[in-house]
């Protein structure tokens, strides 16, 4: 965030700090359990949010230099991305089109991709280069038997792609700023292509996709759940919440925060003592952790509402000369607050949605967050509950 935007903010917690209040939703939110585990909702989900809406892949860093590419399965769709020699990134269902095998596997840098099925060759633009065996495949049109493209884009150093491939005569460009809103000032202070990617983990735990977001969105479980972990560096249930469209951000402070009262408030510098949570809709959280950024991804598994596959990605300033001990520190913190106490009680939580013994479970109104997670879900599924 800008300056202005951090005084705003730091003022704002605290005065929460010091009147014991946190911002709050406008009422209490009643979620029913099968958001969480009915195989229909998960469908529409899947159709909805993962197909018509641009995911946030990574930052572009991760994809530094002409040849580096990735592959994913968002949600059943193999998808692979690459650098092109002229800089561009560009997104493709990772798809041969002789039998459908997958022409890339992981991450890494290549010039071209050959399918590992019968040798067909695609460039970085997804063109067809050429077959094996010619003689077979005589007259086939090579140019119009590419990669199926994707929209991609790349802007504030962040790469998004839409899952689906449009329609004929249809672009079907992501508009980076219409999909981040107000927040585009937010990701493009935070300078993020001069942050290169130091960790990648990936986990599939067995939890609702939704959950793992819901974990990011308030702070009020951390005296709790985490009192042994993080628990002791910050001030729980005590937080802001700015919505952005669909997106969200919420701040919360470091117990540090206290030593810039002695300060005049024009000298103060809040940003070590305040995280900055982004939601990016549907299924990203951004965390602003002081010292690098830290990226958590949930996508719902292709059949089961109550199985996700959730990334962590770590990413470290460039101009750092910390060693590689202290980042991965900064990683095994991560993995231990979320991976060993969120997560394995989550899935707990799972069995419960899963028995039918309730019906629903509620939001507070101190978790504006969450709130507004649940009701942008609802409004982009149309659905009223």
């Amino acid at each position: 965030m800008d300056r202005k935007e951090e005084l705003a903010v730091g003022r704002r917690l605290l005065g929460h700090i010091d009147g014991r209040t946190t911002d709050l939703a406008d009422d209490l939110f009643r979620n029913k359990v099968i958001a969480y585990s009915c195989r229909e909702r998960a469908r529409l989900e899947r159709e909805r949010l993962f197909r018509d809406h641009p995911i946030f892949m990574a930052l572009g860093t991760r994809l530094a230099r002409p040849g580096d590419y990735l592959t994913e399965d968002l949600a059943g769709l193999p998808v692979l991305l690459a650098r092109g020699t002229d800089g561009t990134v560009r997104a493709f269902a990772n798809i041969c089109r002789h039998r459908g095998a997958p022409v890339a596997q992981g991450c890494g840098n290549a010039r071209a991709f050959a399918c590992p099925y019968h040798g067909w060759t695609y460039d970085l633009t997804g063109r067809l280069l050429g077959t094996t065996d010619k003689v077979a495949f005589a007259g086939l049109d090579l140019a119009s038997h590419g990669l199926v493209p994707l929209p991609a884009a790349e802007k504030h150093g962040m790469i998004f792609v839409r899952p689906k491939p449009p329609r004929p005569g249809e672009v079907g460009a992501i508009d980076v700023d219409a999909t981040l809103g107000v927040m585009a000032a937010d990701m493009d202070a935070l300078e993020l292509d001069s942050y290169p990617i130091f960790s990648v983990d990936r986990i599939t735990p067995r939890i609702n996709w939704k959950f793992a977001i819901d974990t990011f969105l308030e702070g009020y479980h951390i005296p709790h759940l985490h009192r042994k972990t993080i628990g002791p560096y910050f001030i729980g249930n005590c937080g802001t919440f700015d919505a952005a469209g669909a997106n969200g951000r919420m701040c919360v402070a470091r117990t540090s925060i206290d030593a810039v009262r002695t300060l005049p408030e024009a000298e103060r510098n809040y940003r070590p003592h305040v995280i900055s949570v982004y939601q990016l809709f549907p299924n990203t959280i951004v965390i602003w952790q002081v010292d690098h950024i830290e990226i958590w991804r949930a996508f719902p598994h292709r059949d089961d509402p109550g199985r996700c596959d959730v990334e962590m990605t770590i990413y470290k300033p460039a101009d750092s000369d910390r060693p590689d001990s202290y980042w991965e520190k900064n990683r095994d913190i991560a993995i231990r607050t979320v991976m060993e106490e969120d997560f394995p009680l989550g899935e707990r939580m799972q069995v419960g949605f899963e028995s039918g013994a309730t019906d629903e479970v509620i939001y507070g109104r101190n978790e504006p967050s969450l709130v507004h997670f649940h009701r942008s879900i609802r409004a982009a599924l149309g659905v009223a509950a």
